[in-house]
């Protein structure tokens, strides 16, 4: 069985009958050279598997056991070979290894391991419902942040910084902190809370109605150091530039949320890349053109991030 094709277009090939192989000739006779005992595709291909079992009979060859089943969509990106080649030849990923690609090297760089792959397969099991359903992207994500629950060091860092000066505080408090909580035996490492440390600035709230956070006359935690009473929050032309307060070591009342937060003396200055969605769509294949549905704010650059030495 050939397939033949007239190329005309290509100044380079001229008018000439080229033969190839088609797909059903080659895909059969592929599979059995290499030994390959079950020959898994999605659902679209089952009306072949008899031209695929006829080939391989008439030749008198190994035959693979062909089994078809839905394929697995994940929503908000793409899973398309050709799709996936458009984003990174019209560069709007940096290349194969962006971790907003679902390619092996892309989930690499974004923190997955093989075994939190694995257990949102065995949560998706096989089916054979139809190729058009969708799993949200967030139970692949939930899959990767159960595991590094359990397996990742901590270490604190805040993203958009601002000052909280305690002003009672005259030297260095050394408190433990540890690296993984849900696992004591990996022990611990040092946070050192200084006269001046850096809060995250989203943690600042502007009224009483909001329940945690920084707030005038509120007591607030900071992890694993206590909890400190704020006194004042100075803005400058409606932005807050300093939070003001002071230390007050642990209480018996529970303190309205505990903060993150870090010494000038622990951290050191990064560049956060913060990764959403490639896709904005749900479903990406409500578009016929890919480029109507990225994601414009798909990666953002936080420069002025402070992150524990810990960390590095």
């Amino acid at each position: 069985m050939v397939y033949r094709i007239k190329y005309v277009s290509h100044p380079h090939v001229g008018d000439k009958w080229c033969i190839y192989p088609c797909y059903d000739f080659t895909h059969g006779l592929c599979d059995s050279l290499e030994n390959i005992t079950h020959s898994l595709c999605t659902l679209e291909f089952e009306i072949r598997r008899d031209l695929y079992y006829w080939i391989l009979e008439e030749c008198e060859v190994f035959r693979p056991q062909v089994w078809e089943y839905s394929r697995m969509n994940l929503s908000n990106t793409v899973i398309s070979k050709r799709k996936l080649m458009q984003l990174v030849v019209d560069k709007h990923v940096e290349g194969w290894d962006d971790p907003r690609l679902p390619t092996i090297m892309g989930l690499r760089r974004k923190g997955y391991t093989a075994t939190a792959i694995n257990r949102f397969c065995d949560l998706m099991s096989v089916t054979r419902r139809g190729n058009e359903n969708f799993v949200n992207i967030s139970l692949l994500e939930n899959c990767l942040r159960q595991e590094l629950d359990i397996t990742s060091d901590r270490a604190m860092g805040v993203v958009d910084p601002v000052v909280l000066r305690l002003t009672n505080l005259t030297g260095p408090l050394v408190f433990q902190a540890p690296l993984q909580p849900k696992n004591t035996v990996k022990g611990n490492y040092q946070v050192t809370l200084t006269p001046t440390v850096y809060v995250e600035r989203k943690d600042i709230k502007d009224n009483d109605k909001e329940q945690f956070g920084i707030l005038e006359g509120r007591h607030v935690g900071l992890k694993y150091a206590g909890q400190v009473l704020i006194k004042e929050i100075i803005r400058k032309e409606g932005k807050v530039v300093e939070v003001v307060g002071e230390h007050v070591g642990q209480r018996t009342e529970k303190a309205k949320g505990f903060m993150h937060w870090i010494s000038p003396v622990d951290s050191i200055d990064c560049t956060l890349r913060l990764f959403d969605n490639i896709i904005s769509a749900y479903n990406p294949n409500e578009s016929k053109n890919l480029i109507d549905i990225i994601n414009p704010n798909s990666l953002t650059l936080i420069k002025n991030a402070k992150v524990n030495k810990a960390a590095v």
